[in-house]
């Protein structure tokens, strides 16, 4: 059987919830389970039964690859993980391959030297994240104008002392971060004081208001004057199945949740606030879309297999949501299939394999299989993006 089982590797980061993978997986819930990745990034490889890392499968068995060896030069195109999110994740963006071919360059006597560094690797990274429950998060920014309307009621006296008149969003941005330390302290105390006492509800219905978020973040890292976030950027509410699209240099965060995220093989974050971690605030003011921007949701369509695709805008990758059926499938890409509930078997060639919650299979290009779902199973598809 050419289909083979891989394993993802766990990582723990503070803003894991745990329970969702615990779940996934079978097992008693242990630490801050936040993110479980199917890929062969260098960070955190899966490998397969026989403990194979992934990237030796890949560059030595070319069926895997197909007739995209070459320009993939051996190596898996995309990434795909499982998200536990329980409390926000640092507010980040992400470069673009020059930005990141730069970083990576000049950041090479830092990580010589063992330094935190920004750039963990050379590529660049889009993701596309498909929500399996209630998400809200922050992505992207939202009008100038109602930003500030909103500033100038909840923190009034700081307003009229150092935010009215800015003319942007980008200006607004920059000198939130670049007043002195005594200014920022003065803004988050009349803002905790507001959030505190505003009459808007901290959820509606399943999601977090601007004021549930900006309580989220208060909490969590009250000295932040990225806690002021939530009234600057676009609130984004995802039901379970509705996706999204963050290219690079987009600003975001998410909230509670769990949910399935495709990207380029990258690790590259850029952080410039809500987290412990390290920050970079210089480097995410520079590759940072500032500007007024709206939601890039990614469409949802049907194959002709009946599958739903969610297509990433630069054809790098596709995430298929495969719903209970009986399917003959032929194949032209590598893939990544992961099994969320119940099972799905695949057959090809009189042979078989078959997976069960939270197991996930490498599929090799140009194969034909047909495939038994019984659940539900979510596949990522290398694209064809040159």
């Amino acid at each position: 059987m050419e289909i083979r089982k891989i394993k993802g590797a766990i990582r723990d980061y503070p803003w894991g919830d745990g329970s969702y993978i615990a779940s996934l997986l079978g097992r008693r819930q242990e630490g801050t389970h936040a993110e479980l990745w199917f890929g062969a990034h260098p960070s955190a490889q899966s490998v397969t039964e026989d403990g194979t890392l992934l990237s030796e499968l890949i560059r030595e068995d070319r069926a895997f690859l197909g007739p995209d060896w070459e320009r993939h030069q051996g190596s898996l195109p995309f990434m795909m993980k499982v998200m536990d999110i329980g409390c926000p994740l640092a507010l980040q963006c992400h470069p673009g391959k020059a930005d990141a071919e730069a970083g990576w360059e000049r950041e090479e006597e830092s990580r010589r030297a063992g330094r935190a560094v920004s750039y963990a690797d050379r590529n660049g990274k889009s993701e596309l994240f498909l929500a399996l429950s209630p998400v809200t998060a922050l992505v992207g920014f939202r009008n100038a104008e109602e930003a500030m309307a909103d500033l100038a009621v909840l923190v009034p006296a700081s307003y009229g002392r150092v935010l009215k008149g800015l003319p942007s969003i980008r200006s607004l941005f920059q000198s939130l971060y670049d007043l002195p330390q005594g200014e920022r302290r003065l803004i988050l105390s009349e803002f905790r004081s507001a959030a505190a006492s505003a009459s808007e509800p901290e959820r509606s219905g399943l999601f977090l208001t601007r004021r549930g978020a900006a309580l989220e973040c208060l909490r969590h890292h009250p000295d932040d004057i990225s806690c002021l976030m939530p009234y600057l950027m676009n609130l984004v509410h995802m039901k379970a199945g509705e996706a999204m699209e963050v290219k690079p240099g987009t600003m975001h965060t998410y909230f509670h949740g769990f949910g399935i995220e495709c990207s380029d093989p990258s690790d590259n974050t850029i952080r410039i606030g809500l987290t412990h971690d390290h920050i970079d605030r210089g480097e995410a003011g520079r590759i940072a879309d500032l500007q007024e921007s709206e939601v890039s949701v990614a469409a949802a369509e049907t194959d002709g297999y009946g599958r739903t695709a969610y297509r990433s805008s630069s054809g790098a990758f596709t995430l298929l949501s495969v719903p209970s059926g009986d399917y003959g499938i032929a194949g032209d890409r590598l893939s990544i299939a992961l099994v969320t509930e119940g099972s799905a078997r695949f057959s090809s060639g009189g042979e078989s394999l078959s997976l069960s919650k939270g197991e996930c299979a490498i599929i090799p290009a140009a194969l034909r299989y047909t495939l038994r779902c019984r659940g539900a199973l979510y596949i990522t598809e290398a694209g064809n993006a040159q």
